[in-house]
């Protein structure tokens, strides 16, 4: 038996002993403004299979973070379960422009309870495609996320597979959905994990997407540089 199936019993925090019973959850980003250009801080919710609130997530930044570093800032976020107390939280550096991928990988630190490290997803850059590792509270690599490099089309669902760190068989599944209005994921995983991981892999869909919006705000940026110069060369030709 792997280390991270359970070998013994290990008491949930406060809210979340659902977790010991299901194999499956389903993360959903709340967009405050639909359509609007206002800089909102991030809001997630984590829900069992039958819509049952198990955690919300709520990014602590200020505006002028939000605003002036875009996608690429860095962010608290204050878990809470269903009776609103904190149970969690997630914490991401700030990110510069010019990050040299190997030297300086994207992560995210997670602590549970508030104050105690249970573990951190950081971002292994691949020639074809991302993988991120899952390392547990001991700063060992127990699980990999590997999937295609962010889509920037609403057309198909982004599939990331769950493997335990060193095998080749996937355990678990990280689906991206994208409806009119939110962003959704699906997490499944194996109902035997330590609920622990389990955590950390619902915290992973949250990573992954704030990755996947990073990589779309530098494509957009990308885009209306390459418009501006186009622009440039035709009124000079003129």
């Amino acid at each position: 038996m792997q280390k991270w199936f359970l070998s013994e019993y290990v008491e949930p925090i406060e809210g979340l002993h659902r977790l010991l019973e299901v194999d499956r959850v389903i993360v959903k980003q709340i967009k405050k403004n639909q359509g609007s250009k206002l800089h909102d801080a991030v809001v997630y919710e984590a829900l069992l299979d039958t819509s049952e609130l198990l955690l919300k997530f709520v990014e602590k930044s200020s505006f002028a973070q939000r605003f002036w570093c875009g996608s690429r800032r860095a962010f608290d976020m204050e878990v809470r379960n269903v009776n609103g107390k904190l149970v969690m939280h997630l914490q991401r550096p700030l990110k510069c422009s010019a990050v040299v991928c190997f030297c300086c990988p994207y992560e995210m630190k997670v602590e549970a309870p508030v104050g105690e490290p249970m573990g951190s997803i950081v971002q292994n850059y691949g020639r074809f495609g991302h993988t991120f590792y899952l390392k547990d509270w001991n700063d060992n690599i127990d699980l990999d996320i590997k999937g295609p490099w962010f889509s920037y089309t609403c057309c198909f669902d982004l599939i990331f597979k769950i493997y335990a760190h060193g095998h080749n068989r996937s355990i678990g599944r990280i689906i991206c959905r994208r409806d009119q209005e939110n962003d959704s994921f699906r997490v499944d995983f194996p109902l035997d994990l330590d609920y622990r991981m389990k955590l950390l892999l619902i915290c992973a869909a949250i990573f992954l997407n704030e990755r996947r919006l990073m990589e779309l705000s530098k494509s957009r940026e990308e885009q209306k540089r390459r418009l501006f110069v186009t622009t440039l060369n035709l009124l000079n030709w003129i």
